[in-house]
């Protein structure tokens, strides 16, 4: 049986990988919108599971490796073909890499029971199927696949108990790379809940001291490397809408002292930021790499969307659904960016219609749909795991 906290709140832990942005900001996502539409009715908690548990050389090559791939792109799409190709030697090559995890996780989860673990991120799904066929894990694992496109075999672990994924085309894909039909379920995409209820433009400009103009903002991630700053930001600085260009360059503390050393007019310059739903509301236009959760995020608050760039193949069909669904544009050169943002800033319409397109995804609706999907799972589990009276 579970355990419960000190409130006799049953506990759902929620493990990620805070690698990029998109992995925590998707689990904290989900774990917000329970809270929302059950409010006080369980104890919730996102870990960075494999930090959390002390599996350090794992844990430390895998964000090394991710970081390396963000900033050489090539690298991430090279990568992905090949895993790709050879699903089945993926999966067998994780389950490898994961074996002190796989033994750290059984220990922490046994002793923890949580109702239900929620892995969103690959790795941890090899490792805790791993946990339960060698070491007896009990505890339920659902995983929810955070790529909407063009998902990776990393994912793949026929041995997952269970896979939620956002889109029919990701359930096709995962089947074909060997996982059982009946392991994987189509639910939907989930937004943080800031994103969802976001304030005006003019009360987010006032709360941030920003002035009341068309305003760019560049978002590079969580690592701060993606999207092509050097590149990027000159082009809107340069661009004849002349806006005003706030930069969020995330963990990179290099390009953050490099920008602010700068001191150039019209530009703003931010570290990591937790308020980042108070930034996009005080944009225009929302500029960076196709990122599925950062692309979600900006059109929650029914803004464009303009890519400059992006890693692996996953990214690449989120940039082809911004273009494809009318949300922005994907722009391969700095001319193109300036010309795009020119565009937007003379015609109000466009943004408007932007906009309705995005009430129109009803994120809102499809975040409320995986938070229930999660809570009858694990109730269903309970259920089935619960001893049957004599």
């Amino acid at each position: 049986m579970f355990q419960v906290n000190a409130g006799g709140r049953p506990k759902i832990l929620f493990a990620t990988v805070a690698v990029g942005g998109g992995h925590v900001a998707t689990a904290r996502a989900i774990s917000e919108a329970i809270e929302h539409h059950y409010p006080g009715r369980f104890s919730l908690r996102v870990s960075d599971y494999m930090e959390d548990l002390g599996v350090s050389s794992a844990d430390r090559r895998h964000k090394a490796f991710w970081r390396l791939a963000l900033r050489y792109p090539v690298i991430a799409r090279a990568g992905q073909r090949l895993i790709d190709s050879f699903p089945r030697l993926t999966v067998a090559g994780q389950r490898r890499l994961v074996g002190e995890f796989a033994r750290m996780a059984a220990v922490d989860l046994e002793k923890e029971r949580p109702m239900l673990v929620v892995s969103n991120h690959g790795l941890l799904t090899t490792g805790l199927a791993l946990a339960r066929d060698r070491y007896g894990l009990s505890v339920p694992v659902l995983t929810y696949a955070t790529e909407p496109y063009n998902i990776s075999a990393y994912w793949a672990d026929p041995r997952a108990e269970h896979i939620a994924v956002p889109a029919e085309e990701v359930r096709r894909d995962l089947i074909q790379m060997g996982v059982p039909p009946n392991k994987v379920s189509v639910v939907s995409y989930p937004v943080r809940q800031p994103f969802l209820s976001a304030p005006s433009k003019a009360e987010a400009r006032d709360r941030l001291g920003l002035e009341d103009r068309f305003t760019c903002l560049v978002t590079l991630g969580g690592e701060g490397v993606g999207g092509h700053p050097s590149r990027t930001i000159p082009a809107l600085l340069d661009s004849e809408a002349a806006p005003q260009v706030v930069v969020v360059t995330g963990r990179n503390k290099k390009l953050r002292r490099v920008l602010e050393e700068s001191r150039t007019p019209g530009l703003r310059v931010e570290g990591f930021v937790e308020e980042m739903a108070l930034h996009v509301a005080a944009s225009d236009v929302v500029v960076g790499k196709a990122g599925p959760a950062s692309v979600y995020e900006a059109l929650a608050v029914g803004r464009p969307v303009l890519v400059t760039g992006y890693a692996g193949l996953n990214e690449r069909g989120v940039a082809r659904f911004i273009e494809r669904e009318g949300f922005g544009r994907y722009v391969r050169t700095p001319e193109a960016l300036s010309n795009a943002v020119a565009r937007y800033a003379d015609s109000p319409d466009l943004l408007e219609e932007v906009a309705r397109r995005s009430r129109d995804l009803d994120l809102a609706g499809d975040t409320e749909k995986l938070a229930r999907y999660v809570v009858r799972y694990a109730s269903s589990r309970l259920t089935e795991l619960r001893p049957a009276r004599a």
